[in-house]
């Protein structure tokens, strides 16, 4: 794929949602939204109209790559075909999608023969992956069973999920970008997909003043930011938020100067490093040179001055954010992907904590964490062990270092957030998932991600034949119901009748709560735990580049 002309990425943008041997037919959905007539899809195993590949954005080809995306403002006659998934963004590794440039598109799913006037609540999927991986055509990430969980209880909802740019081309940061107004260029699709589904959701039956936006990982990280964009300013948007494992304070927000050496070296790759423009140089260069050439660095969101204007603890302190309704969670043993392996002793621990991913922790910084966490293995992930097993093959203070990663990167986070809503008058529910997945290693527990395949429904094609696995379909299902009736009410418990969740309490900030996700036995905890290191890690957050 090589450099476009602007008439190539104006055809482009109307021309993507092409389907091969698609057939329109007097049953196919059809949704007119302001710039033209999209034709879905019926899918008969779900009850449920589909519309997939529906650009949102001028494609970001040639002078565009590395810019903000532009709206599309040319509208088109006849209809268009939305009937496939759109091409996957570019990313680092090479997973089994058609990559492209050409990547902002987003999907509807409604039930079938919804019409624009029900005015339905709507749901937005923003996929994780570190902003370097991730696609709405990964199957683990298929919508379509979230919304028909809306279906069964007679809640229903539109649920859409948003592909947006990863790695360098969604976040290169160098200073005549900066000088642009075009940083945080990911971040920004994002928010161009949330005014696009604000100004047409209601061609498919949805309602602009009730939509939910939705994150796990890097999604949910990317949504804290956008609670906190523009110095908390209110575009009405979004009316709620579904946060699972990410939040304001678990990844870097790196200075501009962090990224030279990057620049240099990815310069360097491409042989723009004498250009006398490097950024043109780079933008010159075709699609497949760029990702042959590509530096797997992760680039993190950048303080622009606009977008985001201070770092995200900063602007929480200055009660600089969006309030509203908030589901937030994370999983029992995230430290279990984040810990340092190959650490035996306190001195290894110690020095893995200075040099740890690209955070900025000094040593009386890790002096203080090693005092809040000894190693003590019976609290530590994985936190079901409760005796003293070590994993030698991963470090004899192995489990030291995953109860410090795992509190850093996400759950220290999830806990401030909760009480920074609540604090506003806002309704918060706080859960936390503890169920091992039925093939995980014994030194794995509840890891990151494990909640995906229970909240979107895949348990039964993932474990095969029932009833061996009954109990986490029903655990499953439980989330689902959760999860519909925040959509639907911003209270996880207006369906309770038809689920065997306790009764899920808001978050209090005299007496804060969890609802525990386990498989065998759902119950309501006391967010009490660990308090004194994550209180500490929350307070030097900003040192921590967050």
């Amino acid at each position: 794929m090589f450099s476009y002309s602007l008439a190539t990425v104006l055809s482009s943008a109307l021309l993507l949602v092409s389907v091969k041997g698609a057939s329109i037919n007097s049953t196919s959905p059809v949704a007119t939204v302001k710039n033209g007539t999209y034709v879905g899809k019926y899918v008969p195993e779900w009850q449920q109209d589909q519309f997939l590949g529906i650009p949102y954005a001028i494609p970001p080809l040639g002078q565009l790559r590395f810019a903000r995306p532009k709206s599309l403002d040319t509208a088109f006659t006849g209809t268009r075909n939305a009937t496939e998934y759109g091409f996957s963004c570019y990313q680092y590794s090479n997973p089994n999608f058609t990559l492209s440039e050409d990547c902002l598109t987003l999907n509807v799913v409604r039930p079938a023969g919804t019409s624009p006037k029900q005015k339905l609540p709507v749901l937005i999927w923003v996929y994780g992956g570190g902003l370097y991986a991730g696609s709405t055509a990964d199957p683990q990430y298929n919508i379509s069973g979230i919304t028909h969980v809306g279906q069964e209880i007679g809640k229903p909802i539109i649920t859409v999920s948003i592909n947006y740019r990863l790695g360098v081309w969604g976040f290169l940061q160098t200073p005549q970008l900066l000088a642009e107004g075009n940083s945080n260029a990911g971040l920004l699709d994002q928010r161009l997909a949330f005014r696009w589904i604000k100004e047409n959701i209601a061609a498919f039956g949805g309602d602009p003043n009730r939509i939910t936006i939705w994150g796990e990982s890097a999604g949910a990280q990317s949504l804290a930011y956008h609670l906190l964009s523009y110095d908390g300013r209110n575009d009405n948007l979004f009316q709620s938020a579904i946060l699972e494992s990410g939040g304001p304070t678990g990844a870097q927000v790196q200075p501009l100067a962090y990224y030279s050496a990057h620049v240099e070296n990815l310069t360097r790759a491409t042989n723009c490093w004498t250009a006398k423009n490097q950024l043109a140089c780079l933008r010159d260069l075709s699609s497949d040179q760029l990702w042959k050439a590509r530096v797997t660095t992760v680039w993190n969101p950048l303080i622009d001055g606009d977008f985001l204007t201070a770092y995200p603890s900063t602007l929480m302190k200055e009660g600089k954010f969006i309030r509203l309704p908030l589901l937030d969670g994370a999983n029992s043993d995230e430290g279990s992907n984040f810990g340092v392996t190959g650490v035996d002793n306190e001195t290894a621990v110690f020095n893995s904590l200075l040099s740890w991913r690209s955070y900025a922790i000094v040593p009386n910084t890790a002096r203080k964490l090693l005092e809040l966490y000894p190693n003590d293995p019976a609290n530590e992930p994985p936190y079901y062990i409760k005796n003293a097993t070590i994993f030698p093959n991963k470090g004899l203070q192995w489990r030291r270092s995953a109860a410090i990663a795992g509190d850093i990167v996400m759950i220290s986070g999830r806990r401030k957030f909760c009480e920074l809503y609540t604090d506003a008058g806002q309704p918060v529910y706080s859960y936390r998932f503890d169920t091992p997945l039925w093939n995980a290693a014994v030194t794995d527990g509840a890891r990151h991600f494990d909640n995906v395949v229970f909240s979107f429904q895949n348990i039964s094609g993932a474990l095969g034949p029932l009833p061996k696995y009954q109990n986490y379909t029903n655990l499953s299902h439980n989330i689902g119901r959760a999860y519909i009736s925040f959509v639907n009410d911003h209270n996880p418990n207006t369906s309770r009748g038809n689920s065997t969740l306790p009764y899920w309490p808001k978050y209090d900030l005299k007496k804060p709560t969890n609802m525990v996700l386990n498989s065998n036995k759902t119950y309501v905890e006391a967010d009490t735990w660990r308090k004194e290191g994550i209180d500490f890690i929350n307070s030097v957050a900003r040192e921590i580049l967050a």
